[in-house]
């Protein structure tokens, strides 16, 4: 495994195509935790502060990270039509490395994207848990930290989707927009033609439902609310329908 994953590696740091859209994964996902935080929502029943203490913060911040694992997909489909296009695989397999021993090198190399998602994830939440919280105790702080957990096996499952459309097509752009169809619109449709003990069974279904977004509001059915932006108020309500 250790020579498949130098082999992977040594591709990767000459590679510009794939440190340029990985650095705009990190700085996205950095932002908007930092957008975010800026928000700030006055609604009866919601405490938008909620977002960042411990445990809901675990929540948000895989929830929010969750949606940059489309671009790790991207990544991944880029990276592997590379190796058709360039004829690396064909190289490889002339100088001896079995097919399955490549197959093995980019699953090696995907779970090593995911374990990176993992530690951002991790870092950015105990970064924020830092500045938003003040008297929790240990056992709030870490009552959902299997969530991380949870984004690290969602991150895997995205990737290799990823990886088997790319295997099958071998082109960057239809791959990606084979991706892209099928997350959207192509399974959601699908989806309503079949019953509702179904729908679990889609792949997409499935994987976006690892990291639900936040459980926190508890609105009434009229009420008033105001959000903000830097203590500016940008938008405000007075009634919910039914």
């Amino acid at each position: 495994m250790k020579r498949l994953l130098q082999i992977e590696f040594i591709k990767l740091f000459s590679y510009t195509g794939f440190w340029v859209p990985a650095m705009f994964w990190i700085v996205l996902y950095i932002l908007s935790l930092f957008i975010i935080t800026q928000i700030n929502i006055n609604f009866p029943g919601l405490d938008s502060s909620t977002f960042f203490k411990f445990p809901t913060l675990w929540n948000t911040t895989t929830w929010i990270a969750s949606w940059f694992n489309l671009l790790l997909a991207i990544i991944t489909m880029i990276f592997i039509c590379n190796e058709f296009s360039y004829r690396t695989f064909r190289q490889h397999v002339i100088d001896g490395l079995l097919r399955i021993e490549l197959f093995k090198a980019k699953l090696f190399l995907l779970i090593v994207f995911a374990i990176a998602g993992f530690v951002l994830v991790i870092i950015s939440t105990l970064i924020l848990g830092i500045f938003y919280n003040n008297s929790e105790t240990w056992s709030m702080i870490f009552e959902n930290i299997h969530l991380p957990f949870v984004y690290f096996i969602q991150a895997v499952a995205y990737m290799a989707f990823a990886m088997m459309l790319a295997l099958l097509i071998k082109n960057i752009a239809l791959s990606i927009l084979t991706f892209i169809l099928y997350f959207f619109p192509f399974e959601p449709i699908v989806r309503n033609f079949f019953p509702e003990q179904i729908l679990s069974f889609f792949p997409m279904k499935v994987i976006s439902n690892l990291t639900p977004a936040p459980d926190i509001f508890q609105a009434s059915n009229s009420a008033q609310f105001q959000t903000t932006i830097n203590g500016q108020v940008v938008n405000s309500s007075s009634q919910i329908p039914d």
